[in-house]
Order: C-alpha cells, then structure tokens, then sequence
C-alpha cells in the first residue's frame, strides 16, 4: 500500500515543481530586493565575477601582452555552471525533479538580474521594467596592456551593427580589472566595434609635434569636429626651450586657413581656444570579417 502511494507522490512531483516554477519567474525582478539573494549570487556567476582565471584564459599564450581578444559566451557552459552551483546540497532523486523544473527558471531571473548589477555599483535609479528582457547572448573583450595599469578611468563604447550598419551603442553589463594589467568587458550582445578612449578630464591644450615644424589640425567652427580631410596649419614656437607657442603667429595661420581675411575678420579667443583642444586619445577597433574559427579585426 504504501509503495503504491509513494508511486503516486513521484508522478505528482513534476507537475508540483512545474507549477512553483511559474509562479516564480511570474514574480517582477526587483534589483534592491535582498531576499533574492540565489538570483544575485548567480547573475554575478553569469557575469564570470569570481570564476578563476584559468578558466577564462587557460594558458598565457590566448592573451599576449598588448593584446585584446573578443569573445562570447557559450549559453550551454552558464548553463552547467548555473547547475553545478545550484546542486549544492542535491542528494535525492526529489532534489533532482525540484532541480530540474527550476532551473530555467532561475537562469532566466539569474539572466536579467545581471543587468542591474553596473547600475547599481554606479549609484544609478533602476526599474523592474527595465530588467524585463532576456539576454540571449553575452559577448565581450579582454584587454591585457599597460593601459590598464597606467590610465585609471578609461571609457570603453561597444556598438553592434544592424542590416543598415548602422551602429548602435551596447549596454556594458561589467567593466572590472581582474588582473595588475588584465581588464575585462561583458555587454549584453557581442560588440562588432569597440572604442576606447582617455577620460573625458583629460582634455587640454595641444599640438602635434613634429621633426620640422609642428602642426595642428583645424575643427570646424559649427560642430567643434575636426575636418575629414584634415586643414592643417603650422604652429610657430616663440621659446622651443620652453615650450611656449608663438600665439600671435598662430593665430595669424589660423585665420588665413580660414580666409578671415577675405571677411575683414579677426579670430576671437574663444575661437582661437576651440582649434587649440587636444582632445582624448580615442581608439576604435572593428570586427571587418568573419570566418569559421577566426575573427579579423580592423584598428
């Protein structure tokens, strides 16, 4: 008698867990929650946060010095991870059915729970709606560089390309050094450009120096963007010891480059100030190709 109803007690579990899974992937995600503290631990684990580095890079040689490398993550592995985690404290064939129903589940709340944890460490207001769709890809780079040591504060912009190539901005989801000069990035998609760039703070006066005469590249006084093709005039030294700018001289060239003198004009200092930035060093690096088992990259 009592086998027959233990019989009848395992053909009710799946549907027992089945139906606790929906109820819990029906529940809104609310990133202040604390409770939901197995959701957050394992959207960390989808973040790779805390997963030795062996693991992400095997041996030395996938990551030269100055070099960055593209990758995504296959599902199936945070999927194993996710469950290897989750079978902590597994010793029963009940555990397993349980396990079983509500692991999809959990990855999914685990899955959008990892888009709220840059937001939150950057003090940044988040809604529950904001957490409502499901990542189905991670995709990122790794940098190894003296970069990441020597300039604290550098701003990382992943785009994806649509059927029009038009490229829209990714949402980093981590940007975290885990090593002395080891940086990694994960966005919500796989990037096809990335551009790194200095701090915006770092903006100052400059020019180019060069073996003859130095030189400095026009901006266009409309939008402050440096012309394509470049206008190019020469900045005269008045002390080279110095390092001090010949301003009246340059001032001069700026205005004939601009034919100021057709226009009975002279070059204001606001001006004059606007074609002297030196803006932040900016990189960009684009995936032109790609083939079975190999990526090119263009910088």
């Amino acid at each position: 008698m009592w086998k027959e109803h233990i019989k009848k007690i395992k053909q009710q579990e799946p549907l027992i867990f089945d139906e606790l899974s929906t109820l819990y992937n029906k529940e809104e995600i609310d990133p202040y929650d604390s409770d939901d503290a197995i959701a957050k631990w394992l959207s960390q684990r989808l973040l790779l946060v805390n997963i030795p580095f062996q693991y992400l890079i095997p041996s030395p040689n996938m990551l030269p010095e100055n070099t960055i490398r593209f990758f995504h993550i296959n599902p199936n592995w945070l999927m194993a991870l996710i469950d290897g985690a989750y079978s902590l404290g597994r010793t029963s064939s009940m555990d397993l059915t349980h396990d079983k129903a509500m692991i999809n589940d959990l990855f999914d709340r685990a899955n959008k729970s990892s888009q709220s944890i840059r937001p939150l460490l950057q003090s940044k207001k988040i809604h529950s709606e904001d957490l409502s769709k499901q990542i189905e890809h991670y995709g990122g780079f790794l940098l190894r560089s003296p970069l990441v040591r020597g300039w604290r504060g550098l701003e990382f912009i992943a785009k994806s390309s649509d059927e029009n190539q038009n490229d829209k901005v990714i949402t980093a989801l981590r940007i975290e050094t885990i090593a002395d000069d080891v940086l990694i990035g994960i966005y919500e998609e796989m990037p096809s450009k990335l551009e790194i760039a200095q701090p915006p703070e770092g903006m100052h006066f400059g020019i180019n120096l060069g073996k003859d005469h130095n030189e400095k590249a026009m901006r266009n006084f409309e939008d402050g963007k440096i012309f394509m093709p470049q206008k190019m005039i020469v900045v005269p030294m008045k002390n080279n010891t110095y390092r001090t700018i010949d301003v009246v001289a340059t001032a001069t060239n700026i205005e004939k480059c601009f034919e100021f003198d057709k226009k009975s004009q002279k070059i204001t200092s606001a001006e004059f100030a606007l074609q002297m930035i030196k803006s932040p060093y900016k990189a960009e690096i684009s995936i032109i190709a790609e083939k079975e088992n190999e990526v090119l990259f263009n910088e």
